[in-house]
């Protein structure tokens, strides 16, 4: 049986973010469907694109073969335009294929953040912490 202290810093990474992946999903359809919650603003498309963003991040984090991440980001992907599509049914609320649009720029924003900090970040890491040691 393994425990926590027998985890890599890698896995308890992925672990940690499938977790806030989950939370973040779940609260998607509260702060895109809730009347309670807060009306657009000026910065609806910033938010979009911050939010989508930092989930897709958190997808690709998530996982280690890029089969799985891609399809992570496309479920993120295709739940955010279902939330669009909902917020026809709200009184309140209006999808439009603008914010689906943002969101797919966010998406790809954060899979390029993260292939930047994968690909880019890692060999200097190795090496500092190699002069380090």
């Amino acid at each position: 049986m393994r425990t926590i202290f027998s985890l890599t810093y890698p896995q308890i990474l992925r672990w940690a973010s499938r977790a806030v992946l989950v939370v973040l999903l779940a609260c998607m359809p509260w702060a895109t469907l809730s009347p309670s919650a807060s009306s657009p603003s000026g910065w609806a498309v910033f938010l979009h694109l911050a939010a989508m963003a930092v989930i897709a991040f958190l997808a690709c984090t998530a996982f280690t073969t890029l089969r799985a991440r891609a399809g992570a980001v496309v479920f993120v992907f295709a739940f955010s335009a279902l939330m669009e599509w909902l917020q026809h049914f709200s009184p309140v609320r209006q999808g439009t294929w603008e914010d689906v649009g943002v969101n797919a720029l966010g998406c790809l924003a954060g899979v390029l953040i993260f292939a930047l900090l994968k690909f880019r970040v890692r060999p200097r890491v190795a090496v500092v912490m190699k002069n380090l040691f």
